[in-house]
């Protein structure tokens, strides 16, 4: 246990684990379905590229604001249960409506409400860790590395479903809800903290909508790289998409893939973490995003199994190195008052540009298509430009300013 030491206080330790089972449960319900949920949508409700990437994007936009507006709320209000509790409890719901979806109208609806749901139990999740953690670059890298668990242990008893009884798309998801119960009931009997009372010990300053002009200029700094960067983190469904034109005929084995994606992600997440509280987290930063690079030229000139495979190992890697600093970069840069707005903040801009990005991947794809072009390489293009700007300037800003504490 001394290796899972993230506070020297013991009952905060419990606290940060409990929340990480809590995202394990809620990573393998999601990978349950939204591994199948491209080829559902396409193959069983007759949708397409387009239309998947207009979903996409509107559901992460919705999800994102629901974290801006939770991370405004907790800092106004400083309560941060009630939501973790209804975003919680909506996510048990939404699992059960997409299993029962009849088209791709329903699927938008149900998805819509698992992502708002999401937005609503992140942030109150991302501030009590900011709270309660002395090593927040291990914090949040072990959140993120049971979150992807929990995904890969979804893939694969999708997958083996698949193997078994073939695409039954209902089942699956009808068993997603599963998991989303078991994390209800372990924030109902194992999440015993006091928000209210360590708002008083730690601020007792009002929040003021003028504070967050007073962000520090690393912070605004960051927002810009991460928003650049953003452009080319569209839906992982994209992959899944690219995979279907490639090599239609392993479909079977998509999830297996996503599988392949969470365990690299598992494999590099820790180990960043441990060092990101020694190093500057933004030169960490700039070798995750050149590994996305990687994972869009893959995408570009896929043309088989295994530079498909490749796809996934490289974006695996990417996602597994990068998204836990993001989230201990902004606890460690936002003022103590202001943490819940410093994510909100992020939360509101990622989710507009994620907005923008799935819909112009599905854009993109079918333009190509139209102009007899394999389309869904076309996002992968894109997003490598827009990752090569990201990488220019974290460069330049290292350069700049030299900041230790991060």
């Amino acid at each position: 246990m001394k290796f899972l030491q993230i506070s020297p206080d013991k009952f905060q330790n419990q606290i940060i684990l409990w929340l990480c089972g809590m995202h394990f449960c809620w990573g393998m319900a999601s990978s349950m379905i939204f591994s199948l949920l491209p080829v559902f949508i396409v193959d069983e409700l007759g949708g397409n590229s387009k239309s998947f990437g207009a979903l996409e994007g509107a559901v992460i936009f919705l999800s994102f604001m629901a974290k801006l507006f939770a991370g405004f709320i907790m800092d106004i209000f400083k309560r941060k249960l009630p939501m973790l509790n209804v975003g919680t409890i909506l996510t048990v719901f939404s699992k059960l409506s997409l299993a029962c979806a009849p088209s791709v109208f329903f699927v938008f609806i149900s998805k819509s409400i698992d992502r708002f749901a999401k937005g609503l139990r992140q942030a109150p999740s991302d501030t009590i860790l900011a709270e309660i953690s002395e090593k927040k670059g291990f914090a949040y890298s072990l959140r993120y590395t049971t979150n992807i668990s929990g995904f890969l242990l979804g893939s694969i008893i999708t997958s083996t479903i698949v193997t078994l009884i073939g695409k039954n798309f209902r089942l699956i998801f009808s068993l997603a809800i599963l998991p989303a119960v078991v994390a209800l009931c372990i924030l109902k009997t194992k999440i015993k903290y006091d928000d209210t009372k360590k708002y008083e010990l730690d601020d007792k300053r009002k929040w003021r909508v003028k504070d967050i002009t007073n962000m520090p200029k690393a912070y605004w700094n960051f927002i810009i790289f991460i928003s650049l960067l953003m452009f080319n983190r569209f839906s992982e469904g994209f992959i899944t998409l690219r995979a279907k034109e490639v090599i239609p005929e392993q479909v079977g084995n998509f999830p297996l893939f996503m599988g392949m994606y969470e365990l690299f992600a598992i494999s590099i997440a820790i180990l960043v973490g441990r060092v990101s509280d020694r190093l500057d987290k933004r030169k960490l930063m700039l070798i995750g995003v050149c590994l996305l690079v990687i994972a869009d030229l893959f995408g570009i000139f896929a043309c088989g199994v295994m530079t498909t495979i490749f796809i996934y190992v490289f974006a695996g890697l990417h996602i597994g190195m990068t998204q836990g600093l993001i989230g201990s970069i902004i606890a460690k840069l936002a003022p103590k008052h202001l943490v819940g707005s410093a994510f909100a903040i992020f939360y509101g801009i990622e989710g507009l540009i994620l907005l923008l990005s799935n819909n112009l991947a599905g854009f993109l794809s079918e333009l190509a298509k139209s102009m007899q072009i394999q389309g869904t390489s076309a996002p992968f293009i894109c997003g490598a430009f827009f990752s090569l700007v990201s990488i220019l300037y974290i460069h330049f800003w290292i350069q700049r300013e030299k900041i230790i504490s991060i």
